[in-house]
């Protein structure tokens, strides 16, 4: 799949692995994509004012949601950066790159860049970034059409 990535798309994967890495997370997964793309200074993102820090804090607060809901605090420790072993593709991250691919084929183009990865993660109807993206007021659908 990853060859027909542009230089750009692959970046932004390198960067949702630095994401995981940097969250202790032993899975890179589409919240990971999400910031990746925010700290990129996507424009879509940008433009309904979500920079890398508003997304983390997106992400954060949908935590906090689902884990007061089952009746839990998030005070667990983050594991060691150093700990981890190189992160593997999540579950949610291989669907958003399986989506990604499915817009690039859909719009007939022949490479897969950061916008269709973008694409990707808000075709999500369930899982953390769609709750997130709903709990910070971004209205999917909206951004999507302005990619």
């Amino acid at each position: 799949m990853f060859e027909r990535f542009t230089k750009e798309a692959r970046v932004v994967v390198e960067r949702a692995r630095e994401e995981a890495l940097d969250a202790g997370s032993p899975s890179i997964e589409a919240e990971h994509l999400l910031l990746a793309l925010a700290r990129r200074g996507s424009p879509a993102l940008l433009e309904v004012g979500l920079d890398h820090a508003s997304c983390l804090e997106a992400l954060d607060d949908e935590l906090t949601r689902s884990l007061a809901v089952a009746g839990v605090g998030w005070d667990a420790p983050v594991r060691s950066r150093a700990t981890l072993n190189s992160p593997r593709f999540g579950a949610s991250s291989k669907l958003a790159l399986e989506r990604a691919l499915r817009v690039a084929v859909e719009r007939g183009d022949r490479r897969l860049d950061a916008r269709h990865v973008l694409l990707g993660v808000l075709r999500a109807e369930l899982g953390t970034v769609p709750r997130a993206l709903e709990g910070a007021g971004i209205d999917r659908a909206a951004l999507a059409a302005s990619v």
